[in-house]
C-alpha cells in the first residue's frame, strides 16, 4: 500500500510544461497562405493566421520598396465552416460598402489622397473596385478590394461561403498597370472540404471558339499580346573614335630677291608639288 501511496505523490508533484496560448494568431509558412500572389511577386515575407468561429484571417505581408511608412499587406477572410479550433468568436461577414472601404482606406494609407477608379475591372474570381494615390514623386500606392460569394438560388444549401479580400501596395517608380497585375494574377490557394462550400458558383462553359475551325485565337493575356520568347536586346551603339586632327601645313616663303637657292635635301625633292627654277644671275 505504502509503494502505491508514494506513486501517487510522485505523480501529483510532476508539473505539464505544455503551454495553453490565448490567443488565436499564429505565424504560418508562406507556403500555406491562403492567397498566392503571381509569378514575379511581390514575395510573401511572413503570413499571421486567426481563426474565429466561422472564419479563417490571414494577413500576408508583401515585400516593400517604397519610402511610403507601413507594411504591404494582403488581408484575405475566408468564411466557412471552421470547426472547434475557431473559437467562439465570430467574424462579420459584411457586404462591401463606399463608407467601410474609405475608412480602411485611411487607416491602410493615412496622409495620401486615394482616388477611387469609375472604371468597372474584373479578374478570374469576379469583379473588384481599386483606389490608387501618390506620394512624392516616385511612390504610388493602390487599394483594393473584392468580395467573392456565392448565388444564393438554387438549393437551400448550395454555393455557400464567401471570400473577402484587401490589398495595400505600394512601389517606387510603379506604373498602374503594374500594380494592378497582382490582383489580376493571384490564386486562391484553400478550400473548405464541406460540399456546400463553393463562393464561386458554377465554372463557366468553354469559350465557343475552341477547336472550331474559321476562328483564330491569338495568344493574348491580361495585358494583351503574350509573346513566349522575350525581344533580343537592342545591340549596343558603336564606340565613338576620336581622330587626331592632321598636322597644319607650312608654309615655306619665299626667297628674298638675289639670295642663293639652297636645294632640298635628297628625298624631298619628288614631293615637291613644283620644280624650284634659280633666279637668272646679277648683272
Amino acid at each position: 500500500m505504502l509503494p502505491l501511496f508514494g506513486l501517487a505523490l510522485a505523480a501529483c508533484s510532476q508539473t505539464d510544461s505544455r503551454l495553453d496560448r490565448s490567443s488565436l494568431a499564429n505565424d504560418v509558412e508562406a507556403q500555406q497562405a491562403i492567397i498566392l500572389p503571381p509569378p514575379g511577386g511581390p514575395a510573401i515575407v511572413g503570413v499571421i493566421e486567426r481563426r474565429y468561429a466561422n472564419a479563417i484571417q490571414q494577413d500576408i505581408a508583401l515585400a516593400t520598396s517604397s519610402a511610403v511608412p507601413g507594411q504591404n499587406l494582403l488581408r484575405v477572410q475566408i468564411f466557412g465552416p471552421v470547426g472547434a479550433e475557431g473559437g467562439n468568436t465570430r467574424v462579420p461577414d459584411t457586404p462591401l460598402s463606399e463608407a467601410g472601404i474609405g475608412r480602411e482606406m485611411r487607416r491602410a494609407l493615412p496622409g495620401i489622397a486615394m482616388q477611387r477608379s469609375p472604371l468597372y475591372t474584373q479578374n478570374s474570381y469576379g469583379p473588384f473596385g481599386y483606389a490608387l494615390g501618390r506620394r512624392g514623386a516616385r511612390d504610388l500606392c493602390l487599394y483594393a478590394w473584392q468580395r467573392i460569394t456565392g448565388s444564393k438560388s438554387g438549393a437551400p444549401f448550395a454555393n455557400m461561403g464567401t471570400v473577402q479580400l484587401r490589398l495595400r501596395l505600394c512601389r517606387a517608380g510603379a506604373s498602374e498597370q503594374s500594380l494592378l497585375a497582382v490582383m489580376y494574377g493571384y490564386t486562391v490557394n484553400t478550400s473548405f472540404a464541406a460540399t456546400a462550400w463553393n463562393p464561386y458558383g458554377k465554372p463557366p462553359p468553354a469559350d465557343p471558339r475552341l477547336g472550331n475551325t474559321g476562328q483564330p485565337i491569338q495568344p493574348n493575356g491580361p495585358f494583351g499580346f503574350e509573346a513566349t520568347l522575350e525581344a533580343p536586346p537592342a545591340p549596343p551603339p558603336p564606340p565613338v573614335r576620336r581622330r587626331a586632327p592632321a598636322p597644319a601645313r607650312q608654309e615655306i616663303p619665299a626667297p628674298p630677291p638675289g639670295a642663293p637657292v639652297v636645294p632640298p635635301p635628297p628625298g624631298e625633292a619628288q614631293q615637291s608639288a613644283s620644280p624650284i627654277v634659280p633666279p637668272p644671275p646679277a648683272q
